[in-house]
C-alpha cells in the first residue's frame, strides 16, 4: 500500500500521523505547536523526531511512503510553498514550509490549506461521500471552511474559499484575533467554549459534555446556535446540499450538533431548511492528517 507522512499544524496542537491511499490512519502522535512559537525550525524538528520513526516503522516490502502532506491552518501562496496569513500562527507567516519538510524527509511535499484537507477527508471517506456541493466547518482554536463543488476545491483566496469563520453572528460581540467583533470564530471557538463554561479549558469541557454534566452541555448549546447562525449565514453564498462539523470542539457529536441542527432550522432560508444535510465528522478531530496525507498521494483539484 502506498503511504504518507500526514501533518496538520493547528495554533495550538500538531497532529502527526501515518496515512494510507485507503484512508486509514496507521499511526498518530501530537505535539504542541508552541514548541515553535518564534522558531518554526524547533516546531519542524519536533514534528520530525515523532514522524520519522512511525514511518520507518511501516516501510516493509509491501508497505511504501510515497509523500509527506502537511496541512496548516491560514492562506497559502500560490504556489504552495509556505502559509502567508494567519492572526492565530503569526511565526510561521511566510516560513518556507514545504522546502523545510522536503530538506528534512527527503519525500516530495504537499502543502495545504488545513480547512481544504479536513473537507477532502469528509468528501473521500466521510459523512460528505456523495455530496455534489460539500461545506466542510472545523471548529478549534480557529474556525475554518472548505467547499468541494463537482468535486473540485473552490479557490477564492489564500488557495481556499477565503475566511468563513469570520462572518459576524454577534453584532459587537467578542473580539476576534482578526480584529473584527462577534466573527463566527470568535463566538464558537475553544477559548469561547471555555469561557462560556466558566473559564475551565476547552478539553475539561468537551470531557464533562460527554460525561453530561449539564455545565458543560448548556455551553455546547449555546455554541450550537451560534454555529446554526452561521451556517445559516453561509448558506446562501455556497449553496451546500451538506454541511460537515469536524474538529477537536466537534468532537462531542450530537452535543454540539443537536441544538446547531435546531438554530440553523430557525434561521436558515427556505431553499436550506429542511434540505441541507448537517453531519458531524467521523475522524474525532483527526480529519485534518486524513485529507493532508490523502491530497499528497491523489491531489484534488
Amino acid at each position: 500500500m502506498r503511504l504518507a507522512g500526514a501533518v496538520d499544524i493547528g495554533a495550538t496542537n500538531t497532529k502527526i500521523g501515518v496515512v494510507g491511499e485507503d484512508g486509514r490512519i496507521f499511526r498518530r502522535a501530537s505535539v504542541s505547536t508552541k514548541a515553535g512559537a518564534h522558531q518554526p525550525d524547533v516546531l519542524i524538528d519536533a514534528i520530525a523526531a515523532e514522524l520519522k520513526p512511525m514511518l520507518d516503522a511501516m516501510t516493509d516490502e509491501r508497505n511504501q511512503v510515497a509523500a509527506i502532506g502537511v496541512a496548516i491552518a491560514g492562506f497559502l501562496d500560490r504556489e504552495h510553498t509556505m502559509m502567508v496569513a494567519n492572526a492565530n500562527l503569526v511565526s510561521l507567516c511566510d516560513f518556507p514550509l514545504r522546502r523545510a519538510f522536503e530538506e528534512r524527509f527527503e519525500l516530495t511535499c504537499h502543502l495545504e490549506v488545513d480547512s481544504n484537507a479536513s473537507t477532502v477527508a469528509d468528501y473521500r471517506y466521510g459523512k460528505g461521500r456523495g455530496a455534489s456541493r460539500l461545506l466542510g466547518i472545523t471548529v478549534g482554536t480557529g474556525v475554518g471552511g472548505g467547499v468541494i463543488i463537482g468535486g473540485k476545491l473552490i479557490r477564492f483566496t489564500g488557495e481556499c474559499v477565503g475566511d468563513p469563520g469570520h462572518v459576524i453572528v454577534t453584532p459587537n460581540g467578542r473580539q476576534c484575533t482578526c480584529g473584527a467583533k462577534g466573527c463566527l470564530e470568535a463566538e464558537i471557538c475553544s477559548a469561547a467554549l471555555a469561557e462560556r463554561a466558566g473559564r475551565r479549558t476547552a478539553a475539561e469541557v468537551i470531557v464533562a459534555a460527554k460525561k453530561g454534566e449539564q455545565f458543560a452541555v448548556d455551553a455546547f448549546a449555546e455554541t450550537g446556535r451560534l454555529l446554526g447562525v452561521g451556517l445559516a449565514s453561509l448558506s446562501p453564498i455556497f449553496a451546500p446540499d451538506t454541511i460537515v462539523v469536524g474538529g477537536g470542539v466537534a468532537s462531542v457529536g450530537d452535543i454540539l450538533l443537536e441544538p446547531t441542527r435546531k438554530s440553523y432550522a430557525e434561521q436558515a432560508g427556505d431553499e436550506f431548511r429542511g434540505k441541507t444535510t448537517i453531519a458531524g465528522s467521523e475522524f474525532d478531530g483527526w480529519e485534518g492528517i486524513v485529507g493532508a496525507g490523502s491530497l499528497a498521494l491523489s491531489p484534488l483539484e
